[in-house]
């Protein structure tokens, strides 16, 4: 009784010196059961019969079939319908019994040699499906990491013009504080009536700035508050006012501590004095002289956190002109009185 192998290996033998009676019938079968157009069903096939046809050395076994390359690198005609191929697989032995049956082998031979057929046909469309789901893989790999490279490129992308629109915004800002500073220097230097020059340091500050509220306020001998306030129609109207005991409020605090207060959220803080509606942020810079408060500016916005640290610096610049100014209109305005008066 001859072995597995050498089974095979007569009826491998036998099928190839019948190749084309074999592809013939393979190809028919594979037809009937809808595997594909005659083309590409041809194509399978012719290509089966190089695999599992091919030759087997001594003491090989029952060695498994080759496969024609596929992946990303094999030709575009190998890389076929999996539906072909496995109708391919499951047919094959049968086409050969025909001519396995007219050969001198014995019967257990024949039925030995027909399972290692099948197996071997089997094998091979294993192998092109496992190559197949492992291409797939792949190109699902390759599809997700250019997405996250896309998706990376694109958060880069809006980093960079967010930083540009920020540094747009903040160079158009600036732009906006030093011609205010030059407006207000302009505007305020022939003023030598202490009360106007205060109003018109107000409304002009309110107008160029937009802000919900403006005031120039000074602080008396006698610790009231003397100021000129400015807002946006229906907000705040121009008036004069006088308050009498301790500064309150945010205007108070920068008072005592003699230093810038910014509250980017009025609703926060304990000390906010809700004298104007609509306000959500505040800014106060005190007015120093030789160390003391002697005023403040009070600016005042309805939207949140409107104040940074270039609106400080601009406001600070914008008090130092104004003490100047205030002391000289005094100084001024004293000499104007008649002696004795």
């Amino acid at each position: 009784m001859s072995s597995p192998a050498d089974a095979l290996g007569k009826a491998t033998a036998c099928l190839a010196g019948n190749r084309p009676a074999v592809l013939e019938a393979w190809v028919r079968a594979c037809l009937a059961r809808g595997a594909g157009a005659p083309a590409e069903v041809g194509g399978i096939c012719a290509a089966g019969l190089e695999a599992i046809l091919g030759p087997i050395l001594p003491g090989d076994g029952e060695a498994s079939a080759s496969t024609e390359p596929s992946g990303p690198h094999a030709p575009a005609a190998q890389r076929r319908s999996l539906h072909a191929e496995l109708v391919a697989a499951r047919v094959f032995a049968g086409c050969c019994l025909p001519l396995l049956l007219a050969s001198d082998m014995d019967r257990e031979s024949l039925g030995e040699a027909l399972v290692s057929l099948q197996e071997r046909a089997w094998n091979r469309a294993e192998a092109l499906v496992q190559a197949e789901a492992e291409e797939a893989g792949r190109r699902l790999a390759e599809a997700e990491d250019q997405a996250a490279l896309a998706a990376e490129r694109a958060d880069e992308i809006a980093r960079v013009n967010e930083g540009l629109r920020r540094s747009e915004s903040r160079s158009q800002h600036r732009a906006e504080q030093l011609a205010l500073l030059n407006w207000v220097v302009h505007r305020m230097a022939g003023i030598l009536e202490p009360e106007r020059l205060m109003q018109e340091a107000a409304s002009t500050i309110q107008g160029r700035m937009n802000h919900n509220y403006v005031a120039v306020v000074t602080l008396e001998p006698d610790g009231a508050i003397v100021g000129r306030w400015a807002g946006r129609p229906g907000v705040a109207r121009e008036s004069a006012g006088r308050t009498s005991g301790a500064p309150k409020g945010i205007i108070g605090r920068a008072l005592r501590k003699r230093a810038p207060q910014v509250v980017p959220d009025v609703s926060r803080d304990p000390d906010y004095h809700a004298d104007v509606p609509g306000t959500r942020s505040e800014m106060v810079v005190p007015l120093l002289e030789r160390g003391e408060a002697v005023g403040a500016l009070d600016f005042q916005s309805e939207q949140a956190s409107a104040f940074d640290l270039d609106d400080v610096v601009a406001a600070e610049v914008l008090g130092e002109f104004l003490i100047v100014a205030l002391r000289n209109a005094r100084l001024f305005a004293a000499g104007q009185r008649p002696a004795g008066g």
